[in-house]
C-alpha cells in the first residue's frame, strides 16, 4: 500500500492500479466511456483513488480551466477587531451572495506583507477577482488593481481614477434625510460625536457632511458640540454626554457617527437618568443593534448591508465572465429607521 506524508498524486494512482497516467486521468475526470475503457479497469483505478483519499489537484485543475471559483476579500482597513459587529454581517453577506453564485470566498488577513507581497498573493492565480473594502483614495495596493487584468470591484470607496467597479452606500442621501427630518422635528441644538482626529475617515466625512447639510438648512452645529470620542474608551462616550447636558441650554439631539457609539450613548443616557427621546434624542448610523443594557432600539441612518454585498459580488462576477465593458459605479440608497429613539418634536 502505498504511504506517504504527501497527498496521493495521479502518478500514484496509475502506479497502483497497473494503467498508464492517461487512463488514470480518464476514469478520475468521468471520460471512461468516451475512451471505451474496461468495466474491470475503472472499477480498479477507482478503487485505488478512494484507498488513497485521492483527489484531484484543484491548482492544476484551476490552470487548466482558467478559473479557481474563488473571490478574495480585501480589507482595506489592515485591522479586524473581534467585536466588529459590521465586518461580521458584511463578511456572512458576501459569502452568501459568493455561494448563490457558485464561489467560496478567500478573506485575506496576513496584513504585515508589503505591498508588492500582497499584490502577488491576490493576483497569484488563487482567486478570480479582488472585492476591496474600504480603500482609501491613496492606498497602495490601488496602483497595482488599476493597472491588473485581475477582476475588482471596490466596497464602499471610490476609485478616484475611474479605473476601478465600485459598490457603495448613498451616504450622502442618507444624511440628506437626517438633516431634513431633524430640522422638520424642530432640533436646533444639535451635537455629534464623532471618533479621534483623523481616527476614521468614515467618522469624519459623516459628521463633517451632516453638519455642511445643517447649516445649509440654517442649523448650524458649533465647534463646542462636536466631540471626538475613542470607541473603544467606554467611558469616552460618558464624559462627552455629561459636558453635553451640563450646558446652559443643552442640545435636543445627538448624531453619534455610528451605532456601537450610539448604544454606548444610550446605555450612559439611562444610567445617568436622562430620558430618551424626551430628554435627548438619538441617531446613529449603520443600521445595527449592537448588544446594549438599554431599553431602547436606536434610531439609525441604515445601510442594507446584505444589498451592498450582493451587488458587489454580482458586479465582480459580470466582470469576470466579461459581461461589463467600462467600470461602473453603483450606489444603495439607504433609510432612516426610527426605531426606539425616534426624533421626538421640541416646541
Amino acid at each position: 500500500m502505498y504511504k506517504s506524508s504527501g497527498r496521493p498524486t495521479l502518478s500514484d494512482i496509475a502506479t497502483q492500479a497497473g494503467v498508464s497516467v492517461s487512463t488514470a486521468s480518464l476514469v478520475l475526470s468521468d471520460k471512461a466511456k468516451q475512451r471505451r475503457l474496461s468495466d474491470d479497469v475503472v472499477a480498479r483505478v477507482r478503487k485505488v483513488a478512494a484507498d488513497l483519499d485521492y483527489s484531484p489537484n484543484l491548482l492544476v485543475q484551476s490552470l487548466q480551466q482558467g478559473r479557481t471559483h474563488t473571490l478574495s476579500f480585501f480589507n482595506g482597513f489592515r485591522t479586524r477587531s473581534h467585536n466588529d459587529l459590521y465586518m461580521d454581517r458584511l463578511t456572512t453577506a458576501i459569502e452568501q451572495a459568493g455561494g448563490r453564485l457558485g464561489y467560496d470566498i478567500l478573506i485575506y488577513c496576513v496584513f504585515e506583507r508589503s505591498v508588492e507581497e500582497t499584490y502577488r498573493h491576490l493576483n497569484g492565480g488563487r482567486c478570480d477577482g479582488v472585492l476591496m473594502f474600504a480603500a482609501e483614495p491613496d492606498d497602495p495596493l490601488l496602483p497595482y488593481l488599476r493597472t491588473s487584468r485581475l477582476p475588482t470591484v471596490l466596497v464602499n470607496s471610490v476609485d478616484t481614477s475611474g479605473a476601478l467597479s465600485c459598490v457603495k452606500e448613498d451616504h450622502v442621501g442618507g444624511l440628506t434625510q437626517l438633516a431634513d427630518q431633524l430640522v422638520a422635528l424642530g432640533h436646533k441644538r444639535i451635537a455629534a460625536l464623532g471618533n479621534v482626529p483623523g481616527g476614521n475617515r468614515d467618522a469624519d466625512l459623516r459628521i463633517g457632511l451632516l453638519r455642511q447639510l445643517l447649516a445649509d438648512r440654517g442649523v448650524p452645529i458649533s465647534d463646542r458640540w462636536i466631540i471626538h470620542t475613542d470607541d473603544n474608551q467606554y467611558d469616552d462616550a460618558a464624559k462627552a454626554l455629561r459636558f453635553l447636558m451640563a450646558e446652559p441650554t443643552p442640545p435636543t439631539a445627538l448624531f453619534c457617527w455610528h451605532d456601537r457609539l450610539g448604544y454606548q450613548v444610550l446605555e450612559h443616557c439611562e444610567r445617568m437618568g436622562i430620558v430618551v427621546p424626551d430628554q435627548l434624542s438619538l441617531i446613529g448610523y449603520d443600521g445595527l443593534r449592537w448588544p446594549a443594557q438599554a431599553r431602547h432600539v436606536l434610531s439609525s441612518v441604515e445601510v442594507n448591508i446584505a444589498g451592498l454585498a450582493d451587488a458587489a459580488v454580482t458586479l465582480l462576477h459580470r466582470q469576470i465572465n466579461g459581461l461589463t465593458e467600462a467600470p461602473i459605479c453603483q450606489e444603495l440608497p439607504v433609510i432612516i429607521t426610527p426605531a426606539g429613539t425616534t426624533l421626538a418634536r421640541i416646541s
